[in-house]
């Protein structure tokens, strides 16, 4: 990269206000590599222990995938039906925050209750009629997950050492160290 070019490892796209790797200080360095992301949270976390400056740390995450597992079919019913729970639920909360501001006067209990059924009612008349309305394109539910193919531990250059120390194990020297 020529000198002034800012980078950032945590964003998609270039940040100006980043780092200035014209100051080779700032020189992010490639720590670790694994597969799993359960690996580098654990790296990170013996750099924690051992007192190592967290805002020097990135994890970067390369060769993303969404896995979305099917949990089963959807039906109109079945949309409704996880409207009523999603709907209660949010009358609930919000029921307990205009419930918590109100006069004396009015009953906390029956005001949250009457929120729980309007919002258990409208989410479940929305959802069906969302699902309804695209006329069987998404017949299943399905529970999202990200993933990557690998997690990088990066740190910034002057504290190399330091998490080598750390980590109590000599990590090869890789190309951007130098």
């Amino acid at each position: 990269m020529p000198r002034g070019t800012t980078f950032t490892m945590n964003a998609l796209t270039p940040n100006p206000d980043a780092v200035d790797l014209s100051e080779p200080a700032t020189i992010p360095v490639k720590l670790a590599d694994h597969t799993r992301y359960m690996d580098a949270q654990q790296t990170v976390d013996r750099l924690s222990d051992g007192g190592f400056v967290m805002s020097n740390v990135t994890i970067v995450w390369s060769g993303l995938r969404h896995i979305e597992h099917v949990t089963g079919r959807r039906t109109v019913a079945t949309a409704a039906r996880d409207g009523l729970f999603t709907g209660a639920w949010f009358g609930l909360i919000i029921g307990f925050l205009f419930g918590s501001f109100a006069d004396s006067s009015t009953s906390l209990v029956g005001m949250v209750v009457s929120y729980m059924v309007v919002g258990a009612i409208t989410v479940a008349l929305f959802q069906a009629f969302q699902h309804w309305a695209r006329r069987g394109t998404r017949d299943f539910s399905t529970i999202g997950q990200m993933d990557a193919e690998n997690y990088e531990v990066w740190v910034s250059a002057p504290y190399v050492d330091r998490a080598r120390q750390i980590l109590g194990e000599a990590l090869p020297v890789t190309a951007s160290d130098s």
